[in-house]
């Protein structure tokens, strides 16, 4: 780590706790009118620096990764400051704290959730500046004359505010791509990096050199230079490819699935659970004998429709639905379609406001379903689509949803061609490999916005 990264990470620190200290000197101000501290709000302050340095510190909040992602460093924000609440909450419980006002420590919270986020991304953006202007650079080279070499050096010679400077690209064959730095044989790769003091070796050439490989792994532990290895993956560029250790044996995934870690089931089940819980008290109780009686006069047939849809692993359960056909026997064969004479005048109206998938809370709230993951389909539609799409299956990964992000995003309603169908996958697998709970939020937010202006052409 080299003197100004020592600095950048010191000026994260400083500005992170001056933030804190400002906010809590404000809000004691705002609640006692005061400036001057009592000695029992110094201790808390001591209490309240120590917590956040601690905190701090377990996230690697002053960790600076060149290749940062705003959204992440958020998010980390966010992490500590309820951590940190937590803890001095804990602490203000443990010593019986009620000399210290709730208000003040309310206020002082509030202010650090907006101060913090706001002098990070500015800082961030000074950050980008200051690296484009050619400070707290790494020097670089890349290995290899194939086409992930080629992309890899476009990807630093296009983007300067990462702080990447490549020097050169060694190579040791012919090759077909023209890069725009100075090229050498690899042959001279060894005093070139002590020459020039390159710290990191990108190497993207094949496992297969075994000796080519073991030798500059030798050079770059003796002289203190990392050495990245880019394996080719452009046959997986669709896929968010990841790995983990088994042991010592990296193992790769070519999907990441963040609901495939326990926590984030248990946040989505959990949200699950207390939004159907709301929507079945709130909705569906008063809902249910209205739609009753007018469902009943409208046409024969049961009142709620239930059909076998494919769930989660492929498991198939009923999916409830507020009956908008005449009752018929190709209900299980045949999708819906545009002036269905199935459909009845007042199940028009349902589909077009999407109140008839409003029984399916009852099915979230039972576990068959989420708020959002991908639609269910009729058993016949999973038997036909996963045959003719390769990755339709994957939808099958998660419970499906009421709504989901080709719903929220306007594919729904009758599939007339086979790219209709295709891109509905599409952004269903994007979910799965995607999913946070902030995402779900904005779903159902498009979902509810669409319900209000209604969808009489879906795609």
């Amino acid at each position: 780590m080299n003197s100004s990264t020592h600095k950048l990470r010191f000026l994260f620190s400083l500005g992170d706790l001056t933030h804190l200290n400002l906010s809590f000197f404000l809000s004691y101000h705002y609640k006692f009118d005061e400036f001057q501290l009592s000695d029992n709000y110094v201790f808390l302050l001591l209490i309240f620096n120590l917590s956040w340095l601690v905190v701090a510190n377990l996230l690697s909040l002053y960790k600076i990764d060149r290749l940062f992602k705003l959204e992440v460093i958020i998010s980390k924000i966010f992490t500590a400051v309820s951590i940190h609440l937590l803890i001095l909450t804990a602490f203000l419980f443990l010593i019986k704290g009620s000399i210290f006002s709730r208000e003040h420590i309310v206020y002082t919270f509030v202010l650090i959730i907006i101060l913090l986020p706001v002098w990070r991304v500015f800082t961030l953006f000074l950050l980008k500046k200051y690296r484009k202007s050619g400070y707290n650079s790494t020097n670089i080279v890349i290995v290899g004359q194939n086409k992930t070499a080629f992309e890899l050096h476009n990807f630093f010679v296009n983007d300067n505010s990462k702080g990447y400077r490549l020097l050169s690209v060694f190579l040791n064959a012919e090759s077909d791509y023209k890069f725009n730095c100075d090229t050498f044989s690899v042959d001279s790769l060894e005093s070139y990096c002590v020459e020039n003091n390159v710290c990191e070796i990108y190497y993207t050439l094949s496992y297969n050199d075994s000796q080519l490989m073991s030798k500059l792994l030798s050079f770059c532990d003796r002289n203190m230079v990392r050495f990245r290895i880019v394996p080719d993956y452009s046959n997986f560029k669709s896929r968010k490819v990841g790995y983990d250790f088994y042991g010592n044996l990296p193992v790769i995934t070519l999907r990441e699935e963040p609901l495939q870690l326990g926590f984030n089931r248990f946040v989505k089940r959990t949200f699950d659970i207390v939004f159907s819980f709301l929507v079945i008290v709130l909705l569906l109780s008063w809902m249910f004998p209205i739609l009753f009686v007018l469902i009943k006069l409208d046409s024969r047939g049961p009142f709620v429709f239930k059909q076998l849809r494919s769930g989660l692993d492929n498991n198939n359960f009923h999916c409830l639905k507020f009956r908008t056909m005449k009752t018929n026997a190709d209900s299980d064969l045949k999708q819906a379609t545009q002036d269905d004479d199935r459909i009845t005048k007042l199940g028009e109206f349902l589909r077009k406001t999407s109140i008839d998938e409003f029984p399916q809370f009852i099915n979230v709230f039972l576990g068959d379903m989420s708020v959002v993951g991908p639609r269910p389909h009729m058993l016949k539609h999973t038997k036909d689509f996963s045959d003719s799409i390769g990755n339709y299956m994957v939808r099958q990964l998660v419970k499906p949803g009421i709504t989901g992000s080709a719903q929220a995003n306007g594919f729904r309603g009758e599939i007339s061609k086979f790219e209709d169908i295709k891109q509905r996958v599409e952004y269903d697998v994007w979910y799965i490999e995607n999913w946070s709970f902030l995402l779900d939020v904005k779903l159902i937010a498009l979902t509810i916005v669409n319900m209000i202006k209604g969808q009489s052409k879906a795609r």
